[in-house]
């Protein structure tokens, strides 16, 4: 399996490349089937819409939860080239979320950890395109932010020319 971005093909000029940047939020028991059923989920959602990015360069965590075994067992099945980007929790207040849960909003001043976190990691200028999706087990979260249009790699870019293991946002 691959972290590839759904295609709706059209035959028109290239549109300026933008990558996504998926954001996710994990409890200590999240599975990484958990993790795997939330990106069929959102794949779905975003191929019924034809508006995907053309690529999916890098996943956002919380810093304390970048070591988390689904987590690493996830990347490593689905997408052992994405960047990691590790966003330090002072990094999500202030990000413009869709969902407002009071818990996370009471413990880290977001209403959503993975939607703050995909924006954060997106930089300035990215848009939430797809709204916290939770796993069945309530274990998951994830979101998915669009950078602004700007060079192939430019999710690499941000996170400071990350390779898989690290970048902080």
């Amino acid at each position: 399996m691959e972290l590839a971005a759904v295609s709706c093909e059209t035959h028109t000029s290239p549109a300026p490349h933008r990558c996504g940047v998926l954001g996710l939020g994990m409890h200590t028991d999240a599975q990484p089937g958990a993790l795997q059923a939330l990106w069929q989920q959102a794949q779905a959602l975003l191929q019924q819409e034809c508006s995907a990015p053309q690529a999916v360069c890098a996943v956002a965590v919380l810093d304390t939860k970048a070591a988390h075994p689904a987590l690493a067992a996830w990347l490593a099945d689905v997408a052992p080239s994405a960047a990691l980007v590790r966003v330090p929790a002072q990094h999500l207040p202030g990000q413009p979320v869709v969902t407002q849960s009071p818990r996370m909003l009471a413990r880290y001043g977001t209403g959503s950890v993975s939607e703050a976190a995909a924006l954060a990691a997106a930089g300035p200028g990215a848009a939430l395109r797809l709204p916290r999706l939770v796993a069945g087990d309530g274990s998951a979260t994830l979101a998915l932010a669009l950078r602004q249009a700007g060079p192939l790699n430019c999710c690499l870019a941000h996170a400071g020319g990350a390779s898989n293991q690290g970048a902080t946002a």
